[in-house]
């Protein structure tokens, strides 16, 4: 009987819902087929679960498909509710689960101590595999390592991090904000643990570990702190070492410490928080009893106070007291000699004082690299050609106030060259009695040339004339100027030398002058002729961003070096009148000198650069800009010399 009833049952249900169906309602909506109603019991709801499969149960759903079957696709990180296209014969996602990434096991590396740099790391994950993309970086500083007044550090967003002096004593962790490059992003910020940063430990040392004192004079000895307390301050003792062979304090020298007479080893030195140098001093009295020198050695002991003190590297400082009473000094007897070049020997003699009666003193001397004549050919030890073997080593006898002398012949050539220089310096000293190098350490012997110098050969001039002057400097207008012919207004004066120049107004104008041929000559020298004039009115001139750039090409135009710029600076001007110059030695390195010319007569009228490259192709360039109407740049007699 009951099964007749459910059948019934069932029948009815199957015939209602021909037209449509209401699951938890008896009154479906009139525009539904299927209407589902969310409340299970009263107070109690529900949603709708399509059927889930996986990609290969999905696989034996059985053929056709109809078109708007709906599942729910779980495999792997696939979550997808999908719907077939049978047009397309395939299923369409119609929304597919994302979760956001996920940022885990973050922490930091490096030295935990200020000044050092903090490296963050963490592992990143995702539920969909999406890419990491613009994960974001956050470092924090609180109390204690629970977090405690937590603040972020302003501008402290990157991977890594440099601590601070703010840091000191506080702890610090990272806060990773992980991002996916698509997909759900971001993800939720993961702390590190906090971690203490403490100030570095402070180092206590001397600043050198050595220094001389004469006799009757005083050396202040310093003492470096290497990253002292902020708020403690530092102390350390000072002892004398064993090995000292000076005399007795109090009766060979002194020690003040901070403006207290020291009585007694070791004495305390005590250096203020955040201090970096502290010193003491100590003098040397004067004797006459002809000691040797004698060395007093001080060590660092037993630091205190600052930051877990520790002495540093340099712990030791040996002070040396100089006896000015038996020092041997050897030096040049003068600082210079010279001699004509006609083939006669040239003589260097070196003195000595207070020579030792019982041991010989020696001292080398080196030919200086700065000399100018060349050994064996300019000068020479037999007038054959035989170089001087530096350094040569000097031997003072014992008891011996003789001078010694170096030797040797100049070369009389019959070359313009100039007068050339040897430089001798005195070295490595040793006997005698602590035996030193005096004033006169090194010296210069002057071979003076006797022939007639020959006068630079004008290889080329640009006077901007209708005729040229000769010879003619040729040039080429990469982009154009002006020729001038009149006067400026302010100085109302000629803008030309003598009835033509050329220059620039409110813009720019490039020249190259050449190829010239210098490879005959030792160098060349470039001069020309520059004025700076105000027009149409007397308030203008030429301004800071107005300039004159010189360059020089020694390979026709292919390269050039930039090695000169002249400047303006509040509206100076000039005439060609002004008695100012700029001389410049050319070097080739592509940097260029630059200067700014002075006002008025002192303006730089005239501009040489000497020393220009021997070759068959030289090049000068010269650019002019000025960026106003009113505003005259002009060049004049471009000249190009040979120098023999």
């Amino acid at each position: 009987m009951r099964f007749l009833r459910i059948f019934l049952l069932c029948l009815f249900a199957f015939n209602y819902s021909y037209s449509q169906v209401g699951i938890g309602t008896e009154t479906p909506d009139p525009a539904t087929i299927l209407d589902v109603r969310s409340e299970i019991s009263p107070g109690v709801y529900g949603g709708l679960k399509l059927p889930t499969l996986t990609i290969a149960q999905r696989a034996t759903i059985a053929t056709p498909i109809p078109d708007g079957l709906m599942i729910y696709l779980n495999d792997g990180n696939n979550r997808c509710l999908q719907v077939y296209d049978s047009t397309r014969s395939q299923w369409m996602d119609w929304y597919c689960m994302n979760e956001v990434p996920e940022a885990s096991l973050v922490t930091y590396t490096g030295v935990l101590e200020v000044d050092e740099i903090l490296t963050s790391s963490y592992t990143y994950t995702d539920g969909e595999n999406d890419t990491e993309s613009g994960t974001s970086y956050q470092w924090y500083r609180a109390d204690d390592a629970t977090g405690t007044n937590v603040m972020a550090i302003s501008g402290a967003t990157a991977a890594t991090y440099l601590t601070t002096a703010a840091d000191g004593n506080f702890y610090v962790a990272v806060g990773i904000t992980p991002r996916a490059s698509s997909g759900a992003s971001p993800g939720i910020e993961v702390l590190s643990p906090y971690s203490e940063i403490e100030f570095k430990q402070t180092e206590i040392e001397f600043a050198i570990a050595s220094s001389t004192i004469p006799e009757d004079d005083v050396r202040t000895v310093n003492v470096n702190v290497i990253n002292p307390s902020p708020t403690v301050a530092t102390t350390v003792e000072v002892n004398i070492n064993a090995s000292s062979t000076a005399g007795v304090l109090g009766t060979d020298y002194d020690i003040d410490n901070n403006s207290v007479a020291v009585t007694a080893f070791p004495f305390t030195m005590t250096i203020p928080a955040g201090a970096t140098t502290a010193s003491f001093d100590v003098y040397a009295y004067a004797d006459d009893n002809n000691a040797v020198d004698e060395i007093l050695q001080f060590d660092l002991q037993n630091p205190s106070g600052g930051i877990n003190p520790i002495i540093g590297t340099v712990g030791s400082h040996s002070v040396t007291f100089i006896d000015d009473d038996s020092a041997t000094e050897v030096s040049f007897d003068s600082i210079t000699y010279s001699e004509v070049e006609n083939g006669i020997v040239g003589s260097i003699d070196i003195n000595i004082i207070n020579p030792s009666m019982t041991t010989a003193t020696t001292v080398e001397v080196a030919l200086d690299a700065s000399s100018t004549a060349t050994n064996g050919v300019d000068y020479d030890t037999d007038g054959l050609g035989t170089a001087l073997a530096f350094p040569i080593t000097i031997t003072f006898p014992a008891n011996s106030i003789a001078s010694q002398q170096i030797d040797f012949f100049i070369t009389n050539d019959l070359i313009s060259e100039g007068n050339e220089t040897i430089i001798l310096d005195l070295q490595n000293i040793s006997g005698g009695i602590s035996a030193v190098i005096g004033t006169n350490a090194s010296t210069t012997f002057t071979i003076i040339d006797d022939e007639v110098p020959l006068s630079p050969v004008l290889l080329g001039i640009q006077d901007f004339e209708i005729t040229a002057a000769s010879p003619t400097l040729n040039y080429t207008v990469n982009t154009p100027g002006v020729f001038r012919t009149t006067n400026g207004t302010s100085p109302n004066t000629p803008t030309y030398i003598d009835a033509r120049s050329y220059g620039v107004i409110n813009g720019d104008t490039d020249l190259d002058f050449g190829p010239v041929d210098s490879s005959g000559y030792t160098d060349a020298t470039l001069t020309f002729r520059l004025a700076a004039f105000s027009l149409n009115s007397t308030g203008n001139g030429l301004d800071a961003s107005d300039y004159v750039d010189i360059y020089i090409s020694d390979d026709n135009g292919t390269t050039y070096s930039y090695e000169l710029e002249i400047t303006g600076s509040g509206n100076r001007r000039y005439d060609f009148s002004a008695t100012g110059s700029y001389s410049l030695v050319y070097d080739g390195n592509n940097s260029a000198t630059s200067v700014t010319t002075p006002n008025g007569s002192a303006g730089y009228s005239t501009v040489e650069i000497t020393g220009l490259p021997s070759t068959a192709n030289l090049v000068v360039g010269i650019v002019l800009f000025n960026d106003n109407a009113n505003e005259l740049w002009v060049i004049d007699n471009v000249e190009i010399y040979g120098n023999p």
